[in-house]
């Protein structure tokens, strides 16, 4: 257990906080004083412990009295400023009596409102436009100033509370609180709950004193409290779903900064919807008699759940929709049902320690998605979790979500995303395996048996085995303590025509293990970006389990597999997979369930069967609508099969997607070659209809692809080919320039097809286009910049070609025409292109927020010219980087980016930097950056303070501690180890070139591939491409395909009856709950 966390052995348990704060913006400062109600629940206890950090404490203010007879109890109080700890032991050798109610009284403590870390109770500033009328003029002109506005805001999540007042700061123990706010007369205060009273201060003619009425109890991570200037949107108070339960309407209302809040309106929407549909699928009314939703200036995180009153970063609540597009509208929908959910699933129940924190998140990520589908299901948001949340599920394969180590604190926990990838991912698994109905019996069962209280993970995962009678728990149990993912190896071992029953042969293995895994004495090469033990590792901060077991039982996953068969008339097969090789018999022509065989029968095996129609073909998908984060290696007869149903059209968009999406992983994985993925894309993709999901994810696969081959000449020449003519029908289709009511989908998908084509296609067609549309830009200021546009031409850049994108990002006012601009930049390929223009995206440039300076990086990554020079850009930068971003930043910074890598000298560069940075810099003679210095920087990253608030500290009144605790090293740990799976993932690709070579030029050279000109200039090669050949690329049996916009027909009627829904919505709508 940490010394910093409160010891299990003292049994204090809070009831009850009365917090009194005075607050001044203004010169950052606050004191206050706080009463806390307790109860001991063990004999012989002498001592209290409560925690407090960065707070001055009166000692002698200190009193702890016995609540029954008011009696002052004697007793010494000891400040351990190393552990933050606050320990009040009664004199004498006395003990506290056990459940009998005492009070700790701390009647003076103070603070400093930090203005840097955005934790615990913290001011930003804001520059405001005000109007002031100029009376004296005649013409009655207004005159308009800038105005700096401070706002106080709170961040408590983690554990940031005890920086604001000495409390129990554990998410196990929960309290009610009363808080007593002094502020400002013309500021608002917000908290958890309404103001009780509000009144003016006789001491003091300036402020006001507020009191907000008691919260129900809860921990103090979701205590918050907001101070400032708002402009306030009020929505019709929300009935409840229940007239009759005695509770009253709900208040929801928007705050924001002033001359914003029409800009709430589409927010407020999304809450008011939410509000009735989480209510209405938990059977649980909203807990709160408010809810604010408020749009601050700075925020740790994107959103805060604090309970009842919500804030989040402008961007993920404020809308202008004379300019939004739809992503927006989906981001902001997206952000406010995440919170929301919140309400109920974090806050009525809480989580006992944050061990278990990727329990609340996954479930609020999963349910995001199934709300805004409820609220704006036109905008087809299960397409961004597949390209989103399940992608990264596999990317965060080394990061396991349960550990059983409970000493996470502020100093190295962090909400990472992996948690929110992964988990969501569990939940949607358990989900459409176990069913709607059951799914949902079991989140209201843990709803109201927890109500009010905390939980575990293994408490959730309970309610769900009771209501299922499957084991839930060993089945989580084997998806969040291992490393790696399964896969599934499938083949048809038997069909027997007179019974119809086919035998499945179904195998799993581990993907980090690779595809020789169970040839012991093998000496081939294992080529899997993932096969990394612990010890490849250049740190290893995880102490939890390696990925290759001692216990074979252990190696196993309990894998929930879902089969489909085109015989079976669209009915699913359900069986829980628990053993390293199974057999599954499946009746394609009766409509009685049959028993299922299984070498191990202790373990249930769930099955759902229906009658069939006769056809020629009998296919198999299997993980049905990407189900499970498993991947799935077919036989080569089956996968035959398979591309025929897509030719047919009988597979929905998100098998089509899943099918390709495992293929690409198993390449990189070690099980296939390369040629096998890009002839699955010719023999089955080529006519691939506009579905965005499924292009998406391919165009992503071809631009990796492409960073690999680019090392060799003449297999990137044939890839551009190969590019061009893959593309051919798909830009016939949705052309250079958009029609009017385009679909919002098509859109984006055209500009990932024009970037392709225009940067690793070279077509000289679109290139001409993008400089001609970039002087349109230049000349016209209200036609819209587009990335792509800036992107081919940058790749393609003369001097004056970037001299007009310079200008166009100078002439733009739009904070996103700026910034389409920027992306668009980073595709630069001149050397001295490169460095202009990471001079614009300099650290310096406060116009490019954090999140979307990596998005201007990646630009960089996907030539090998660029990624050169980033890679230095980096090391010279490092220093600067490490001074101004936290550690979760860094980290993404590198997974996002340096993941493109792919070769064994780069590998060999990022581990050398990374492992020994100093020896990094001796042996490369890096010129590092220094950030500017101060005579106390060592204290200011232990306190969070600005140059500002250390001019206030004596440095020689601190304790000794404060100088040398909580080292802040070059290198974190959490950045060396993604460095290290980066670095093993990019000698595993330039091995994938070296095994594949022979291969791939045999496939580009064959006969079935057309020949492309790569001189063409008097058209577009796109559109020259000759397709005589284009019949040996596909099955010949398949039927002529057409290109017409049609959506595609459906054989899965059950799983996708409406066209406004995505599948994965109506497979839950048809209940397949056993």
């Amino acid at each position: 257990m940490s010394s910093r966390r409160l010891s299990r052995s003292q049994y204090a348990i809070p009831k009850h906080y009365d917090v009194h704060l005075t607050t001044d913006l203004d010169s950052g400062q606050f004191c206050g004083s706080v009463k806390i109600d307790l109860i001991i629940e063990e004999h012989n206890q002498t001592y209290i412990k409560l925690d407090t950090s960065h707070l001055i404490i009166d000692l002698s203010s200190i009193s702890l009295i016995l609540i029954s007879s008011l009696t002052k109890l004697d007793c010494s109080v000891e400040f351990n400023d190393l552990n933050e700890f606050l320990e009040i032991r009664l004199s004498n050798n006395q003990t506290f009596s056990m459940n009998i109610p005492y009070r700790l009284i701390i009647n003076s403590f103070s603070g400093h409102i930090t203005t840097q870390n955005h934790i615990g109770f913290y001011r930003s500033t804001v520059d405001i436009l005000s109007y002031n009328n100029n009376h004296n003029n005649n013409n009655n002109s207004n005159e308009t100033s800038i105005i700096k506005k401070h706002y106080g805001i709170t961040q408590m999540s983690p554990t940031h509370c005890r920086r604001v007042f000495p409390c129990f700061d554990e998410p196990s123990l929960r309290a009610t609180f009363d808080l007593t706010l002094d502020v400002p007369r013309h500021m608002h205060a917000l908290s958890n709950m309404p103001q009780l009273y509000s009144q003016d201060n006789l001491m003091n003619s300036g402020t006001k004193r507020i009191r907000f009425q008691r919260t129900p109890s809860m921990p103090t991570f979701l205590l918050c409290f907001v101070i400032g200037e708002f402009d306030v949107l009020k929505s019709e108070p929300v009935e409840r779903l229940n007239k009759d339960n005695g509770l009253s309407p709900i208040e929801l209302t928007a705050y924001t900064l002033p001359g914003r809040k029409h800009e709430a309106t589409f927010a407020l929407n999304c809450a008011r919807k939410a509000l009735h549909y989480y209510a209405d699928l938990f059977q649980i009314e909203y807990p709160m008699p408010k809810l604010d939703l408020v749009a601050v200036p700075d925020l740790f995180y994107p959103a805060m759940e604090d309970w009842a009153l919500i804030l989040f970063k402008e961007e993920e609540m404020l809308i202008n929709e004379e300019h939004a597009n739809s992503i927006q509208y989906r981001n902001v929908c997206q952000s406010v049902t995440h919170e929301i959910a919140h309400q109920w699933f974090g806050n009525l129940v809480s989580i006992h320690w944050w061990n278990d924190v990727y329990v609340i998140e996954g479930f609020a990520k999963w349910f995001e998605y199934l709300a805004t589908d409820y609220i704006i299901p036109e905008h087809n948001v299960f397409s961004e979790f597949f390209t989103t949340q399940f992608v990264r599920y596999f990317d965060y394969c080394v990061n396991i979500l349960h550990n059983e180590a409970d000493d996470l604190d502020e100093k190295d926990f962090s909400f990472e995303g992996y948690i929110y990838s992964k988990g969501s991912c569990l939940m949607r698994m358990l989900h459409l395996f176990i069913g709607q109905n059951d799914f949902l019996d079991s989140i209201r069962l843990f709803l109201q048996r927890y109500s009010y209280r905390t939980a575990t993970a293994i408490d959730f995962w309970t309610c769900v085995e009771e209501t299922t009678k499957l084991p839930i728990k060993k089945l989580v149990h084997s998806w969040c303590t291992k490393k790696s993912y399964p896969v599934v190896q499938v083949k048809i071992i038997g069909h027997d025509e007179t019974t119809g029953i086919c035998d499945l042969e179904l195998k799993q293995m581990s993907f980090c293990r690779g595809h020789e895994q169970d040839k012991k004495d093998s000496h081939d090469k294992k080529i899997s970006c993932h096969c990394i033990r612990t010890n490849d590792l250049i740190c290893d901060t995880k102490r939890d389990v390696n990925i290759y077991q001692s216990n074979e039982n252990d190696q196993n996953w309990i894998i929930p597999i879902t089969i489909l068969n085109n015989q079976s008339n669209s009915s699913l097969t359900k069986h829980l997979m628990t053993n390293k090789q199974e057999i599954i018999h499946i009746n394609t022509n009766s409509s009685t369930d049959i028993e299922e065989q299984n070498n191990n029968n202790d373990e249930p095996l769930i099955k759902k069967r229906r009658g069939c129609s006769s056809s020629v073909s009998n296919w198999f998908k299997i993980n049905v609508c990407s189900g499970g984060p498993y991947r799935v290696f077919y036989s080569s007869d089956m996968l035959e099969q398979l591309i025929q149903a897509i030719n047919k059209q009988e597979l929905n968009t998100f098998d089509r997607f899943n099918l390709q999406n495992d293929m690409y992983a198993l390449v990189m994985g070690g099980f296939t070659s390369l040629v096998d993925y890009l002839n699955l894309l010719l023999n089955a993709y080529v006519n691939e209809l506009d579905d965005e999901l499924v292009w998406k994810d391919i165009e992503s696969n071809i631009i990796r692809i492409g960073t690999l081959l680019e090392y060799n000449k003449q297999l990137f020449d044939y890839y551009r080919q190969f590019v061009l003519f893959f593309h051919r029908n798909l830009y016939q289709r949705i052309g250079f320039t958009s029609y009017d009511n385009e679909p919002v989908a098509q859109g984006r998908l055209r500009c990932f097809l024009l970037v392709i084509l225009g940067t690793i296609g070279h077509d000289q067609s679109i290139i001409s286009n993008a400089r001609e549309q970039l002087l349109v830009n230049l000349n016209n200021s209200s036609a819209t910049v587009l990335w792509p546009i800036c992107a081919i031409v940058a790749h393609h850049a003369s001097e004056n070609d970037l001299n007009n994108l310079f200008k166009l990002w100078e002439q733009r006012s739009r904070r996103d025409d700026r910034l389409r601009c920027a992306y668009g930049l980073s595709y630069v390929q001149d050397a001295s292109h490169i460095d202009r223009v990471l001079d614009l995206f300099t650290i310096n440039n406060n116009f490019i927020r954090l999140h979307e300076r990596i998005e201007c990086y990646k630009g960089f990554c996907l030539s090998k010219q660029g990624r050169y020079y980033y890679q230095r850009y980096i090391e010279n930068n490092w220093l600067l980087l490490r001074t101004n971003y936290n550690d979760e930043y860094l980290e993404a910074l590198i997974r996002e980016t340096f993941g493109y890598f792919s070769t064994k000298d780069e590998a060999i560069r990022i581990e050398e930097f990374f492992l020994s940075n100093e020896t990094f810099n001796q042996k490369y003679k890096i010129n590092i950056k220094e950030p500017p210095a101060t005579p106390c920087t060592r204290i200011a990253v232990h306190l969070c303070l600005d140059d500002n608030e250390l001019s206030t500290i004596n440095k020689n009144s601190l304790p000794s501690p404060i100088l040398n605790h909580h080292h802040h090293s070059m290198i974190p740990n959490k950045v060396k180890e993604v460095a290290s799976i980066i670095a093993h993932t990019t000698r595993t690709r330039a091995a994938l070139l070296e095994r594949d070579y022979d291969s791939l030029l045999t496939f580009f050279q064959s006969n079935t591939f057309p020949n492309i000109s790569t001189n063409a200039t008097t058209s577009s090669q796109i559109l020259s491409v000759n397709t005589p050949n284009i019949s040996n690329m596909v099955s010949s049996c398949s039927p002529t395909l057409t290109t017409s916009g049609n959506k595609r027909k459906r054989r899965l009627s059950s799983l996708n009856t409406s066209t406004s829904s995505p599948p994965v919505r109506n497979l839950l709508a048809s209940d397949t709950s056993v």
